[in-house]
Formats: structure tokens, sequence, C-alpha cells
């Protein structure tokens, strides 16, 4: 852990360094450290899928969980994506990448609803 934040704060200098000097690709130098730290942080995330996955298995809940899981994660990488597009200065891209995240996400949850709804009206009938 302290390693990654070592590694952010090292990047963000540099990248804060570089903007000073007025060196152009400076924002894209911003998105490679984005795109580093994240890379780093993936056996981290394998592990918590793991574990959740097998907690899911055992409590006979473990296609809810994966949704409640791809919510989580489309929602941080369509604000990561986002952002990166802000830093390189797309700020109309952003807000659709924001929407079409949005979009996905209800498209993830709206099964789940239909099947609440389901057996709302199975137990009032």
């Amino acid at each position: 852990m302290l390693k990654l934040i070592g590694t952010a704060l090292l990047l963000t200098v540099t990248a804060f360094l570089l903007r000073q000097l007025g060196w152009k690709g400076a924002p894209v130098f911003a998105v490679i450290c984005t795109v580093l730290l994240l890379v780093e942080t993936a056996d981290s995330l394998a592990r918590i899928f793991n574990s959740v996955t097998l907690v899911g298995e055992a409590g006979d809940v473990s296609e809810p969980l994966r949704a409640a899981l791809k919510t989580l994660g489309a929602g941080y990488l369509f604000g990561i994506s986002a952002d990166v597009c802000r830093e390189l200065g797309e700020s109309g891209i952003a807000k659709a990448v924001e929407v079409v995240g949005r979009v996905e996400i209800i498209a993830i949850v709206v099964p789940y609803f239909e099947r609440i709804i389901k057996v709302g009206i199975e137990l009032i009938g």
C-alpha cells in the first residue's frame, strides 16, 4: 500500500513539474500514470473478486454478488475514463462517458428489480 501511495505521489509531482515546464505531453503522461497505477492494483482486485465469489457460492448468492461487483467495477471504470477524458481536455466526451456508464449500470441492475417486483406481486397475490 505504501509503495502505491509513494509511486502515486512521485508521479503526481513529476506531472506537475512537467506542466510547469510547459511540456504539452503532460496530460498524456498523467493518463499513462493512471493506467500504471491501476495495473499495479490488479492482484488486489483479483483477490477481492475471488473472496467475494467464494462467499457468494457458500451463501448461494453468487449471481447477485457478481452483479454488485460488476456494477461497482463499471462505476469506477467509467469514472476513471471520464476523468482521463477531462485530463486530456475533452469534457464533452467525458460527459458522454458518464452518461453511457450510468446506462450500463442501469442495464446491469434492471433484471434484479424485475425479479423483486415479481416476487412482490407473488407475495401480494
